[in-house]
């Protein structure tokens, strides 16, 4: 491989890794985190509602 095109592919390489790179952190911080949309067992009305029976065991 001649050193004009050896130098060409690294260098598309690095541009490629660095866009991936980019573009990932970019979207993720574009689109919300689906584990804050999803009811969870452990919301906090679920734990208000679990001290509140502890409390009136007591």
């Amino acid at each position: 491989m001649k050193a004009v095109t050896r130098n060409r592919v690294i260098n598309n390489l690095y541009l490629s890794t660095f866009l991936i790179a980019f573009g990932s952190v970019a979207l993720a911080s574009v689109l919300p985190c689906p584990a804050h949309t999803v009811s969870s067992d452990t919301s906090e009305e679920m734990t208000d509602k679990n001290k509140k029976q502890q409390e009136n065991k007591k």
